[in-house]
């Protein structure tokens, strides 16, 4: 077969080469880097500004709701209860006859709190409404939907956690999800995204194959998708459904703490599959490591550990020590600035979302958006890995913050469907993704 070679400006970041002056590709892969190959090659010249190198992989998203998202009524700009209501006001019921909203942040309401269904019922009237924060673990529903749920009427009608009440909400239409999965995957493309992990504790088979059907219809970047720890049903770690590849097994802890994390890692292992747990906070994360270290090796992957946004230093030791890896979320640090401000001590300012820490222990660490929550988008991770606006002793240098980024360097053997072009104008693809 022909080969290409794609000559210019090549930042492979791999610290052992990590300038080329030319890539080989071949039969869809990597094949050389600074090649002397000249005879029975075509040749791409990349043009003044245009740098080859490695596409970026978002290590943590949430496509189902990335898509909902896009099907539901943004109040992502409100600033106070009241504006919130005002904006809802305007909403109209979808084709299953429910309001659906979504992105409010209660950090930077005036009120500093949730809206509540009495709030709700002020502006939604009969019309079952679910309402959506930021970060999806909290859901508000007026008294409609409540009833509709087969709940009883609660005095806030806030739900922490609570996907086995939410799961019976009118479902959206397959459409409308690929519809806005081609919106989203058409932004991803243009900030260089090539490679995503789903990190949803809800996914089973269903939602793998949903992915797969949504994946095989459009330019989707290549999807690995954990599966919930309690719903691994005879899946197989590292398996291909319909172009989506298994990966680990979720592990939520549950807001009441009565999740027992050590028999679902147990039972992970067990089956095959490396854990990878949600932590956000001291206690929770260690009773993960706590989990970990008594769960027995696991035969495939390394165990992860989602988000670790606060940890002691001890307790990044412990997870050197365990040969734990860890996905985290630096451009939250930019995007939840007033939150962090308002609601953590000057001292946990310092242990909030360690960063070069993890990497002068030898930690894995890989970066990523945790979308919907916040954009899924490579620059800010990087720049907030670079210039942290807290915990500057936390920063990194910006060639560490893109290898952590990257979905791998430009090694032989990288599939050439991972590579982009990059300049002033965005990014785009070497060649179409294999």
């Amino acid at each position: 077969m022909t080969r290409l070679l794609v000559r210019g400006q090549i930042d492979t970041l791999d610290p052992a080469h990590p300038v080329a002056s030319n890539v080989v590709l071949r039969d869809g892969v990597v094949d050389a880097v600074d090649s002397d190959a000249v005879e029975d090659v075509e040749i791409l010249e990349l043009d003044r500004g245009d740098v080859l190198q490695p596409g970026w992989r978002d290590d943590h998203v949430h496509l189902l709701s990335t898509f909902a998202s896009r099907c539901s009524y943004d109040l992502s700009d409100a600033d106070s209860i009241e504006h919130l209501l005002e904006r809802l006001s305007s909403a109209s019921p979808g084709g299953n006859g429910w309001i659906r909203a979504w992105g409010y942040e209660p950090s930077v309401l005036a009120e500093r709190r949730h809206p509540t269904s009495v709030d709700l019922d002020r502006v939604t009237r009969n019309v079952p409404t679910v309402l959506h924060d930021r970060s999806g673990h909290v859901a508000v529903v007026n008294t409609a939907a409540a009833e509709a749920l087969g709940i009883q009427r609660q005095q806030t009608g806030i739900l922490v956690e609570r996907q086995d009440i939410l799961i019976r909400t009118p479902r959206l239409a397959v459409d409308d999800l690929k519809i806005a999965a081609q919106e989203v995957f058409s932004e991803w493309r243009c900030n260089g995204i090539v490679a995503v992990t789903d990190a949803t504790h809800t996914n089973d088979r269903n939602a793998l194959d949903l992915l797969g059907e949504i994946g095989e219809m459009y330019d989707a970047p290549r999807i690995t998708a954990m599966v919930g720890a309690d719903r691994l049903n005879g899946l197989r770690f590292g398996e291909i459904r319909r172009g989506v590849e298994v990966g680990h097994a979720k592990v939520m802890p549950d807001v009441e703490g009565v999740t027992d994390l050590k028999a679902l890692v147990r039972s992970a292992h067990d089956a095959g599959f490396p854990a990878a747990i949600h932590v956000m906070d001291i206690d929770t994360l260690e009773e993960a490591l706590a989990a970990l270290a008594t769960s027995g090796a696991v035969t495939s992957g390394i165990d992860r550990l989602e988000h670790c946004s606060l940890a002691l230093p001890e307790q990044l030791d412990r997870i050197r020590e365990l040969n734990i890896a860890v996905c985290t979320q630096p451009s939250f640090l930019t995007h939840r600035l007033p939150k962090y401000l308002s609601e953590l001590s000057s001292a946990e300012h310092r242990w909030l979302w360690p960063l070069a820490s993890l990497v002068e222990r030898g930690i894995e660490v890989t970066l990523s958006s945790d979308s919907p929550v916040v954009p899924a988008n490579p620059k800010q991770w990087i720049e907030a890995s670079i210039n942290r606006p807290l915990g500057s002793n936390e920063a990194v240098s910006e060639e560490l913050a893109k290898h952590m980024a990257a979905v791998s360097a430009i090694t032989p053997g990288l599939p050439a469907g991972m590579l982009v072009i990059a300049n002033d104008f965005g990014y785009r693809p070497v060649i179409g993704r294999d």
